[in-house]
Formats: C-alpha cells, structure tokens, sequence
C-alpha cells in the first residue's frame, strides 16, 4: 500500500480509537463530546473567553458559543462580566461543572495511564516525539493549505 494510504488510515483508526475513548467518558454527564473538550479546557482555564476557547479548539466561535449555552442550561458553565473588560464574558465551571470536569480529567489520566503502559518502556519516549512531529506537521500543512486558499 502506497505510504500515504497507509498513513491515512492509520489516522483514521486513531481517530477512532481516540472517539470511542472521548465517547465512553462523556455519555455519562449528558453532554457531547465536544461539550466534554469544552468543559475541560474552562476547567484548565478558568475565566477564559469564548474566543480563546474556539482558538484552542479549533472550532468556529459561533459553534463555541452555542455549546457553551447548552452546558450553561445544563448547569455545567457559569457566564460572567469579565473584570478587566466589563465588555467581554468570561466562562467558570460551577460546582457541578468543577466536579465533572474533575471525574473527566482523573477517568482520562487512568485511560491514558492504561494505553501508555501498553507501550514498551524503551519505545514511549518515541511514540511521544512522533506525536509531536505528527502534531507540527498537522498545523504546518493548514497554515500552507490557508496561505494557498488566499494566493
């Protein structure tokens, strides 16, 4: 098989590896998995703005925004005045939130644990560089692919 075929669907299956993993810990709160990815990253980041939140993501602000009113009516997300820019909205986990994202952080530790130690101790320093590389390559090729969309 052609190389990159086989990168491919390599990917592939590691992104389904990866969605069956996100999906097991998300269905029990009610939530989606990408509401799941928001409430950790305002668990990381308290306070953060929904814009820094799409940036982080990778998501359009607008789809960012209506998540985050699904999980403010679901009583995970707190919306609030920033108090540097009464302008801006700022975005905390409530209790019940906090206590989610704590249950998702500690479940993925443990899950991540698991799969790490399934690699052979002599190969997991590289497997974690060629993430990294993968991961660079990926942001590389959209920079170029966006640069080649405004030529």
């Amino acid at each position: 098989m052609d190389k990159v075929k086989l990168f491919r669907e390599s990917t592939r299956e590691l992104e389904r590896n990866l969605e069956s993993i996100n999906n097991s810990d998300c269905c029990a709160c009610n939530v989606n998995t990408a509401q799941c990815f928001l409430v950790v990253e305002i668990g990381r980041k308290p306070g953060i703005c929904v814009k820094e939140l799409a940036e982080i993501l990778k998501m359009d602000k607008s789809a960012v925004s209506r998540s985050v009113e699904e999980l403010v009516q679901k009583g995970y997300v707190l919306r609030e005045p920033s108090q540097k820019d009464r302008r801006a909205v700022v975005l905390n986990l409530t209790d019940d939130g906090m206590a989610r994202f704590n249950k998702i952080e500690n479940d993925m530790y443990l899950m991540f644990k698991n799969v790490f130690s399934m690699i052979p101790k002599e190969k997991r320093d590289q497997v974690l560089d060629a993430l990294n590389i993968y991961n660079e390559a990926i942001v590389k090729a959209k920079v170029k692919c966006c640069d080649q969309k405004n030529d």
